[in-house]
């Protein structure tokens, strides 16, 4: 069985400056030789940016505590692949934690008087790397790949608003009026807001021009993925599986040229950041998928070459409690919810860095809805356990992804939690793309996750959706995900709060997710990298890392 000690340890000056070298030379030494896509072995190794003082390149390395599970943009739904794909291919705004939007591909936007047809003005000098223009006939291609029944892509949800999806064949009428106009129809009214902050979030553009010659059967093992051409400011270089991938700056980029010239995402696992950032290796975290830890903020904010910040987010961990165990009923989903002691894991693990969670929605949310908070209340779970007919010797399994040191040591709290009631636990550890592959097949009891959150309460409904991948709790029960839909399809804040207040009061009776908590992002740059602003709105997977610049 798996146990985490949670208690603090302090390090001696001495101890502290040993660790850091000891991390400094684990991160910058790999035994791997670099690999491009089609396998040859690339001309940097890992410690390039170390070794080479002199050199005249300008090179960015950002780092996230897990690794990516895909770079095929439909065939994922994972933040840490979004941080790849923002960077290659581009999405029609650039959308803020704030609730409001930028023009990016899209420079605007018109919704007819009905709200049954969403109008996107593309920008007419976006280009894909290999120089040709990306135009309305890949937004429209794009939009039918992601929807094709044949294909039965990860994402294809976020087209399920349009007219034709899931009809026939699934061709969407969306429209290409011109080179840079492109109509969306929709099946019914709909939020504007709504869409763009929850479908077309991570709707990332293909290139028709290269992926419309291929077979849709043949399109996940074309050659393509090997070396994708987008149209983001960065362009694919290389890769290791797990740790790290390379860039070059698109000096085409069409919203601004990159002032650097290679872009590095490396996953570096929570307790080696600080020691990666002091020493030069690390430049940047990467938000809400790579915040430092609480131990080591104290130090951090010590260190004359990093910019620290705590920025509060709309992030949140949750727990998924398993619906097709038999044993897990209802009235067991909601003792283990009233059994968990978040206000330790907020004060004691975050240290007051975050708040509590008992939705999706956080606390200072204007559609907030305070009845579904659930007191700690150990005393009333044990004894209504005690009457439920519960086993005391069936033991749980906790999938818990490794990488994100609160999140494994919050599972260990609740492990703990949920033996002061009588309920036995194991935990289980996994990378994520292995741990994520586990509960969406239903391969444990409770399983602990993350979002990125959104200004929208729509953000979470997908989950609840028997028929979606996501369906991390494997409801078969439509109740809490049309509450949600209806929610989503409101227009004023009125009737929004209305459903929206049914649907987080659903979330607390039926309990497929206990929310834990919403923990501030303990960002840190170098003092060498420049226009890093609004860090918050990483959370709605993008960052405009073409502003960024490097001494």
């Amino acid at each position: 069985m798996y146990k985490k000690n949670v208690t603090r340890t302090f390090l001696s000056a001495f101890g502290i400056v040993c660790l850091c070298l000891t991390i400094s030379m684990m991160m910058g030494c790999s035994g791997k030789a670099e690999t491009n896509a089609n396998g040859t072995v690339a001309s940097e190794t890992v410690a390039e940016k170390q070794s080479d003082p002199k050199t005249e390149e300008k090179i960015i390395t950002l780092a996230m505590v897990s690794s990516w599970d895909s770079i095929i943009p439909f065939d994922t739904t994972s933040a840490y692949s979004d941080v790849l794909l923002d960077l290659m291919f581009e999405k029609m705004f650039f959308l803020k934690a704030n609730g409001t939007y930028t023009p990016r591909l899209a420079e605007r936007y018109e919704m007819n008087s009905d709200s049954t047809i969403l109008t996107f003005y593309l920008n007419k000098n976006a280009k894909w790397t290999d120089g040709v223009p990306l135009t309305a006939k890949d937004v429209v291609f794009t939009a039918n790949l992601y929807a094709s029944p044949s294909l039965n892509a990860l994402r294809k949800n976020n087209l399920a608003p349009f007219v034709g999806f899931g009809e026939g064949d699934g061709t969407l009428k969306v429209i290409a009026v011109d080179d840079y106009t492109v109509e969306f129809y929709l099946k019914e009214p709909t939020n504007a807001d709504y869409l763009l902050f929850n479908k077309f979030r991570d709707f990332y553009i293909l290139p028709e021009h290269i992926l419309g010659q291929v077979p849709v059967a043949e399109i996940r093992s074309a050659d393509y993925w090997k070396s994708p051409i987008g149209a983001g400011s960065c362009i694919y270089k290389s890769q290791i599986s797990g740790e790290r991938v390379e860039f070059v700056a698109n000096k085409n980029y069409y919203l601004k040229t990159p002032q650097w010239d290679k872009f590095v995402v490396r996953v570096v696992p929570t307790g080696n950041l600080l020691a990666g950032l002091m020493n030069g290796e690390i430049d940047a975290l990467a938000g809400n998928v790579a915040s430092l830890q609480l131990s080591d903020w104290s130090m951090a904010k010590q260190q004359s070459n990093l910019v620290c910040t705590s920025v509060p987010s709309l992030g949140y961990q949750y727990m998924a409690i398993n619906y097709s165990k038999a044993y897990l009923t209802p009235e067991i989903h909601r003792i283990i919810n009233m059994a968990i002691d978040r206000k330790l894991i907020v004060d004691g693990l975050l240290r007051g860095e975050g708040v509590v969670a008992f939705s999706p929605v956080a606390p200072d949310n204007i559609y907030y809805n305070k009845d579904v908070e659930e007191p700690y209340n150990p005393e009333k779970a044990k004894a209504l356990l005690a009457s439920s007919g519960w086993d005391p010797n069936r033991v749980l399994v906790m999938s818990v992804p490794t990488g994100n040191t609160i999140r494994e040591q919050a599972a260990v709290i609740i492990q703990q939690n949920l033996a002061s009631i009588g309920i036995k636990a194991v935990i289980e550890t996994a990378d994520f793309p292995t741990h994520l592959n586990r509960v969406r097949k239903g391969d444990y009891d409770l399983g602990f996750i993350g979002s990125g959150g959104s200004p929208d309460p729509s953000e979470c409904v997908i989950n609840f959706n028997p028929d979606h991948m996501n369906n991390f709790s494997q409801l078969s029960d439509w109740t809490i995900y049309n509450a949600g839909e209806k929610g989503g399809h409101a227009f004023d804040y009125t009737e929004r709060k209305q459903y929206y207040d049914e649907y987080q009061n659903l979330l607390r009776e039926y309990v497929p997710f206990a929310f834990l908590y919403f923990q501030n992002n303990l960002f840190a740059n170098t003092t060498n990298v420049h226009n890093i602003v609004d860090v918050q709105d990483y959370s709605q997977m993008n960052r405009d890392v073409w502003n960024w610049t490097i001494d």
